[in-house]
This record gives C-alpha cells, structure tokens and sequence, in this order.
C-alpha cells in the first residue's frame, strides 16, 4: 500500500466540465481517472472520451466499460499490470490498442498512474491517458527498418561467402518472405532464349514450379511490366489493376497485392526479376520496395560472381583446349607455307602475315573471353589494313568462338588474294563483303556469307578446285571441320559463297 495520503480535495475535478484544470487537461490530450480499488467505480475526465475516440456521454463511469474498451489481444496483459501495481505497491504503465473501432485504424492509448490513499483510508489507483497512435507507429516503423536493415547485411553477408547460386537465391525468396510477411515469393530469371522468364526459387507456390515455371515477358504480366518500368511496381489490387492484367501464374494462386523489382544483370539485359505477393489486398510502401530492392542488388552481385567462376573455369578449359589446337594450326601453316619449291623471303613474309592473322583472330575473341562474339567487330578488325576498300553489309550477330576464329583465317587468305590478283592489289576500287543469319525450326541458324572481287578472274589461286593456301584452309575449316559448302563463281569477277548450319 502506498504510504502517500492523498488529502480530502473536492472530487468535482472529475465531474466539472467548467474546471480550469480539465481545460488544460483537454488541450494538452491528456485525461485523468480514478478507479476505486475493489469496485466497479471509475472516475474519469470528460476529454478522456475524445482521447479514445468515444462519442460523448458514452462512458457509463465504472470499471467495466474501461475493460469492455481494451482491445481483447490486450485486455490480459493491462490487467496483469493494474494487478501487479495495486499488489506490489509500483508504479502502473501499459500501452494498449483500444477496441477496434468501426472505419478507423488502430488506435494506441498510454496509461500511467499508482496507487493513492484519502484521508478516509479509501484506495485509488489513480492516473493519466493520452493518445499515443502516432509515437506507436513511429516506433514500429523505425523498429521495421532496423529489423529489414539487419536483414539485408546477414543476406549480403551469406551471398558473399557462398559459392552455390542456387542457395543465394532460395535464401532470398525466404529472407523476403519472412521481413515482409507475405505468402509467395519468387525469383525469375530470362531462360537462355531471353524469350521468357523461369521461376528460378520461390516460397507458395504449387508443387513442380520452381525451376520449371514459365512467364512471358510481355507487357501484360507483372513481370513484364516491371521489365519496362524503372522502379518498383506495387500493386494493391491485382484485380482492379489497369496497367497489366497478370501472367495466369498469379491468378491460379489467388494473387491480389504484391511488388516486383528488375534483378540488375552483368550486362545490358537484367538477370530477371524478384516478386512478392499476399493474397489480399494490401498496401505496401515504399520502404517494403526499397527493402526488396537492395535483396534484387544482392542476388544480382551473387549472380555475376557465380557467372564470373564459371566463365574462368571455362576460359581455362578453352584455353588449354585452343592452345593445342593453335599449335598444331601453327604447324600446318608452317608446312604449307614453307614447300620444298617456295622461295624463302616470300614464304617468311606470307608466313608472318598468317601469324598476325592468327593473333588478330584470336585477340577479337579473347577479348569477350572465348564467348559469342560479334561477327562484324572481327572482319573490321582482321581487314583494318584495307579500310573503306572493303564495303561489309550485314547485321552484329554473335557467332560461336571457335568459328569467328576460323573465320578470321579465311578472311586473311581472301584479302590476301584479293591483294595479289585483284581489286586490293589496285590502286583504287573495293570488295563487296555481306553475310546473313537465318534461323531454322530445328534449333539451328544458316550462316551464309560472301565475298566479291569485281577485279578478280579465273587465275585467282583460291578457287574451288585450286590447289592454293586459301583454298586448302577453306576446304579444311568450312567444309570438313564446320560441314559447310564453298562455292566459287569465277565470271567476270571472282566471288565466293560460304554456307554452315550453327548451333547457338
């Protein structure tokens, strides 16, 4: 029992609403009460009706309407705390959520008080409240950024010491899941076509889908949509939605709300794209975007570091493979080039000029590091010497490494041709270069490409039945090695056509 002895005041503060006091009171959102230990009796000031949203003249002044008030999640732990005050003589604090009111959001209420004692012996726990709603969601707003915050650095951390992409990626879908409190999370990822996207990880979803599951990339599904979108896009109501109608995906699992982000890629094209969504509607914020922002970051940094072991682990496979190969290409060259009958200043000239040929071809394609490379790049840089004497037409496509490489060789021998025989060995005048690339149902694409000297004739040494260098090398590289088909049109000029099927 409190030793403090409250003197005999007048009770009229609790009654009197012209009272200085409860003026003051009203304007500064604070009410007082005073509960009458062991009884139904509850005192309170008239503002502390508007501190808790109450219509005037509603409180019935007894304890059970304070009780009926406290929303019922809450109810036990204020009670146990008013117990424990009265009980162990302590100062009573407790924050609360009211009844849940009709057309109005939460509303949070702070009580204080202590125990107090009249003249006459009668015991009181006696206190304040005031609204605290905006404080509460402050504090749980800043506490959700702490907590998103230090889920961020434990995934950054685990993406950065784990080798394993696929675990970097199921990490995510979870870590997302579990700071955003949603049902279904996924990660897609552009198939090797880049004409779709496949449900790489994921939480939710029906069996079988992960790692098989497909979305086009249109801009009717969200993720399309998001494809074309720079930022976040969130989405309250999938059904009211009026910017995309939504891959069927997410209409089979009952989807309404949710956000997307692009997952940033090593290059131009994103690796794909990071979603999460609940299936009622529900208003996500900015902070929820940023948060699964910074995991797309993350995934995308994993994702480039997984590509980068392997691409060194295959350019040390290809480099183990094309320096033996190169070695004994090096060798024909040399025995080609160095006959019993050759004259030896002309063979060791011929033979430095294929040898660069041989560097050029192989410094375009080890740039890219032994990948696709551009088809255009190489024949401006294998025919740089020549200049605006070779007119080239036809599109950058990326053509495998191994036959850019091939190709830089034959380019040489047909320029080197052209220089001994025809149009580049002029004074003036140029050579119409021009290839195509067409796709066949069967997976595979046709590369046809030709080359035509207007000032070449039938006495050029690479013709089709010729025993010559260039002829060899493109009997050797077009049609064995690449089963491809030369032809050789030797009329008023010389032009050669050159057709091989490719898989990509």
């Amino acid at each position: 029992m409190s030793s403090d002895i409250a003197n005999c005041a007048d009770e009229t503060i609790f009654l009197s609403e012209a009272s200085a006091l409860e003026e003051g009171l009203r304007l500064g959102g604070v009410g007082v009460w005073r509960w009458k230990i062991d009884s139904d009796l509850l005192h309170w000031t008239k503002n502390l009706e508007s501190v808790h949203h109450l219509p005037p003249g509603s409180f019935e002044g007894s304890l059970s309407s304070f009780q009926r008030d406290v929303h019922p999640d809450d109810a036990d732990g204020v009670w146990q705390k008013i117990k424990a005050s009265i009980e162990e003589d302590r100062p009573y604090r407790a924050v609360y959520r009211t009844s849940p009111r009709s057309n109005a959001g939460e509303l949070w209420i702070e009580s204080a008080g202590a125990v107090t004692t009249t003249c006459e012996g009668s015991r009181y726990l006696t206190g304040v409240c005031l609204d605290v709603t905006d404080r509460v969601r402050k504090e749980r707003e800043l506490e959700r950024l702490l907590s998103q915050q230090r889920a961020v650095a434990r995934f950054g951390s685990y993406a950065l010491n784990e080798d394993d992409l696929q675990k970097v990626l199921n990490e995510a879908v979870q870590v997302a899941a579990d700071h955003l409190d949603v049902p279904l999370t996924k990660i897609l990822q552009f198939s090797d076509t880049a004409d779709h996207l496949v449900l790489r990880a994921g939480i939710g979803w029906d069996d079988g889908l992960v790692g098989h599951g497909a979305v086009e990339i249109d801009k009717a599904s969200q993720a399309g949509f998001t494809l074309m979108t720079d930022g976040p896009v969130m989405v309250m109501d999938l059904l009211t939605e009026t910017r995309f109608s939504g891959p069927q995906l997410l209409h089979d699992h009952k989807v309404r709300s949710g956000i997307s982000v692009v997952i940033p890629g090593a290059g131009a094209r994103p690796f794909g794209v990071f979603g999460i969504h609940a299936r009622e509607p529900r208003e996500f914020d900015n902070t929820d975007a940023e948060f699964l922002q910074s995991l797309a970051h993350i995934v995308a940094g994993a994702a480039r570091q997984a590509a980068a072991t392997d691409h060194k682990m295959l350019l040390v496979r290809e480099m183990a493979h094309r320096s033996g190969n190169m070695l004994q290409l090096v060798n024909s060259i040399a025995g080609q080039t160095f006959s019993a009958d050759a004259d030896p200043h002309a063979a060791r000239t011929s033979f430095s000029e294929r040898l660069k040929a041989l560097a050029r071809s192989n410094y375009v394609i080890a740039r890219g590091g032994w990948t696709a490379t551009p088809f255009r790049e190489l024949l401006e840089d294998t025919l740089e010497p020549f200049g605006s004497r070779v007119i080239a037409e036809g599109r950058n496509v990326l053509l495998p490494p191994e036959f850019c490489f091939d190709m830089g060789l034959v380019l040489h021998e047909l320029a080197t041709n052209s220089t001994k025989y025809g149009t580049l060995g002029q004074a003036d005048g140029a050579v119409h270069v021009n290839w195509t690339f067409r796709p066949r149902q069967n997976g595979t694409s046709v590369f046809c490409f030709e080359w035509e000297d207007p000032l070449a004739n039938s006495a050029a040494p690479v013709k089709r039945t010729g025993t010559g260098f260039g002829s060899k090398l493109m009997t050797a590289l077009i049609e064995r090695k690449w089963n491809g088909v030369v032809t050789i049109a030797n009329e008023s000029n010389f032009k050669i056509t050159m057709e091989v099927s490719l898989s990509l």
